[in-house]
């Protein structure tokens, strides 16, 4: 259905570039703060309202959000927006105010939130207690006039991204009135934090960690980052770093040689640590919070610098934090324990000290200080191998294979096909470079979407088996043991000279009770394996990533990764905190631990990587072909690197000027410099990459470039006294034209 734009109040240029705020006592030297009270004002821009009728009722959007998913209430939209404020400050206060407010016309009603399902075989007895709930919630909203949501701004908590000190509030930019069927619309909220800071603080106190890769990150997820990054050291990293750190037994050391030499090859600074070592070196309640504290202390740029955890070895040897939630399935196990390092487990996952990990009261942040990722086995043979082939796949550069995706959808109930997920993930209008894939889909008999094969266990083993699959992507009920089309004993058939990341939306396939299919196929048919390790929601009808669920964060895992711009580990850490800001999950804390856990070297890449390869050539210059002198005008290139290293680029202008080295830019990311020429002539421009080693790139093709003269006036003297003869009281203007 087409949908109708209510209002644009406010573009969506301000949206992405319009950010005011402000520190009331702030020094004027940007790199300063005073250790006294303060507040930071932040102007939230809204954007745009979309309207759209459905046989269910009115479904309301706004770019850029996501939803407020309270099963029974109005699905409204809604996001949390993470908010710096200085090192150490802790929050008083949350205030907000709205320039102005717009009622919609029209009367509405608005969709209520529909009850996530389990992805389990059999439904769990949780989900009709949870009936019960969305049940009163349901008639609480819907019988009365009373606004929803009840505040247009909300504190969630506090949280924090490696140095950075955040406060996390939510912006719920409408306001409905059921009986009614009235919806207001707030185009600007400005919200103000107060903040103070304890008596003893001190600026020594504050974390070095200036790392380029972590400042992607944090940029995406601070809303004022420009202002915020002024508040910290810069250019500290340390020269003894490692930011790539594996921990593993003592036993696995000498398996694991082939990955180490290939990561040092691709640049990385890897250490390799024992749990021997850190049970020796750190104190802490158990092996799991020693190997934490030993993360949180190292992972500053001015200590190591750490940005990738690898753990190699099984959860029994090498232990995953058990936590204090439970759906039915038993307390999920979790390694995004280790991956989120804000604070020590006393004042974060074990709060009040009752050793019940990640409990409701407990408040851990969802924001992942590094990425993390395990081989889960501990039999050498099993662990060398899983890292030669992981080291191949990044080798191998041959387009049938890298390019290449395997689509399994399954029907989830009458309304949730999942070839719809599937055919979402691989929309070249969403993600235009899937139009270069090769996709082989397998869906059911009875799906409406184009297939390749019918969905059999019989037809999946098969084509799997024979093909040649970089990322497979299925949807289907779970179980540890696999799904309706693909078990552990399939295992041995997958073609393991060409192995797949592997993006399972099911329940429990990598369940840490059992030896699961995701453990299993690490050993033979993946370089990565991302599955829940409980049982699992899933939204039904899914159609749209603010949808929520299992297959919305698998969506942004696979959407990440398949770009090339991500590592596994980047794009697991990426979906984590989407599913946040958005609010997308049923249970926030029990679905983040289920999903926590990655399987495979978090810093493997889709890209094929080559030993010492320069970037590739960029492509010719892009922009006018004719200009005027004295007039600026702007060009543009991009390249790609095959160790997907950030990259340099240089423009030459031609005229006996540069651009000089700009940078660096992310692999695929278009750059843009700008020149002014000074003399009419005709010119060359190209461009040269290097990645941040100084490799060079081939020059680009050149794009000519024309500044043209004036061109002389040719006068046809016998034409002219043709025209002076016909045409004689002319002759006074033509005598003006041309200055006679």
């Amino acid at each position: 259905m087409k949908k109708n734009i209510i209002l644009i109040l406010v573009s969506l240029l301000i949206l992405c570039s319009n950010i005011t705020c402000a520190i009331e006592n702030e020094n004027k030297d940007t790199n300063l703060f005073d250790i006294k009270d303060g507040i930071i004002s932040i102007l939230i821009p809204v954007g745009i309202v979309e309207h759209e009728k459905t046989i269910n009722g009115d479904e309301i959007s706004i770019d850029d959000f996501g939803r407020l998913l309270v099963p029974g209430k109005p699905n409204m939209p809604s996001k949390i927006f993470s908010i710096a404020i200085p090192p150490s400050a802790k929050v008083i206060d949350v205030n907000f105010k709205v320039e102005s407010e717009v009622i919609l016309p029209g009367d509405y009603l608005i969709i209520n939130t529909q009850l996530p399902k389990i992805t389990y075989e059999k439904d769990s007895d949780v989900y009709f207690n949870e009936l019960l709930e969305y049940t009163k919630n349901y008639e609480k909203v819907y019988s009365s006039n009373n606004p929803y949501p009840s505040s247009i701004v909300e504190f969630v908590q506090s949280s924090g991204y490696r140095h950075y000190n955040l406060v996390d509030v939510r912006v719920n930019p409408l306001t409905y009135f059921p009986l009614d069927g009235k919806l207001i619309y707030y185009p600007e909220i400005t919200i103000d934090i107060s903040y103070t800071f304890e008596d003893d603080f001190s600026r020594n106190d504050i974390i070095i960690d200036d790392i380029e890769q972590t400042e992607r990150f944090a940029k995406k997820i601070v809303y004022n980052y420009e202002q915020a990054k002024n508040w910290y050291p810069q250019n500290n990293v340390n020269k003894n770093s490692y930011d790539y750190v594996i921990i593993t037994l003592d036993s696995l050391e000498t398996s694991i040689n082939s990955l180490v030499d290939w990561e040092e090859v691709k640049g990385k600074s890897v250490k390799v640590v024992t749990t021997t070592w850190i049970d020796s070196n750190y104190t802490g309640y158990d092996l799991a919070e020693k190997m934490r504290n030993f993360l949180r202390e190292k992972y500053p740029s001015e200590e190591w610098g750490i940005q990738d955890l690898l753990i190699v070895g099984h959860r029994d040897d090498i232990p995953m934090r058990l936590t204090w939630q439970d759906m039915g399935g038993g307390k999920p196990e979790t390694d995004f324990y280790y991956a989120e390092l804000s604070h020590p487990d006393n004042i974060s996952w074990d709060a009040d000290g009752d050793r019940q990990y990640g409990e409701n009261s407990d408040p851990i942040d969802f924001y992942g200080e590094i990425n993390v990722g395990r081989i889960p086995w501990s039999d050498p043979e099993t662990v060398q191998h899983i890292c030669e082939k992981s080291v191949n796949y990044e080798q191998n550069n041959d387009p049938s294979f890298k390019n290449n995706i395997l689509l399994l959808g399954a029907f989830i109930d009458d309304d949730t096909d999942g070839a719809t997920f599937m055919e979402y993930l691989v929309g070249s209008n969403i993600h235009p470079w899937m139009a270069y894939w090769m996709k082989t889909r397998l869906y059911e008999s009875r799906s409406s979407y184009k297939k390749d094969y019918i969905l059999t266990h019989k037809n999946v083993v098969n084509v799997w088996s024979s093909g040649k699959f970089a990322f497979v992507s299925w949807h289907a009920h779970g179980s540890p043991n696999g799904c309706s089309f693909i078990t552990i004993d399939d295992c041995n058939l997958l073609n393991d000279d060409y192995p797949a990341i592997i993006s399972a939306a099911s329940c429990s396939n990598s369940d840490t009770n059992y030896l699961n299919i995701g453990q299993a196929m690490m050993k033979q048919g993946a370089v990565g394996f991302l599955g829940a390790n409980k049982v699992a929601y899933y939204c039904s009808g899914w159609d749209d990533p603010n949808d929520g669920s299992d297959q919305s964060f698998k969506y942004f895992f696979k959407s990440y990764v398949t770009s090339g711009n991500y590592t596994q580990g980047q794009a697991h850490q990426y979906a984590i905190s989407e599913m946040y800001e958005r609010g997308l999950w049923n249970q926030l804390r029990y679905e983040t631990f289920i999903h926590g856990s990655l399987w495979g070297n978090p810093d493997l890449g889709m890209n094929s990587i080559s030993e010492n390869d320069p970037p590739d050539k960029p492509t010719k210059p892009n922009g006018p072909l004719e200009g005027k002198v004295g007039v600026e005008y702007t060009y543009s290139t991009f390249t790609m690197d095959p160790n997907m290293e950030n990259i340099y680029y240089f423009f030459d202008w031609d005229d006996g000027s540069n651009s000089g080295w700009l940078g660096s830019y992310l692999p695929g990311e278009l750059v843009e410099a700008s020149h002014i020429w000074s003399e009419q002539d005709n010119y060359e421009i190209k461009a040269i990459a290097q990645d941040i080693n100084g490799t060079k790139s081939v020059w680009s093709d050149p794009l000519p470039v024309t500044m043209p003269k004036n061109k002389p006036f040719n006068f046809n003297f016998n034409v002219l006294e043709w025209l002076f003869e016909r045409f004689p009281n002319a002759f006074p203007i033509i005598r003006h034209i041309l200055g006679l």
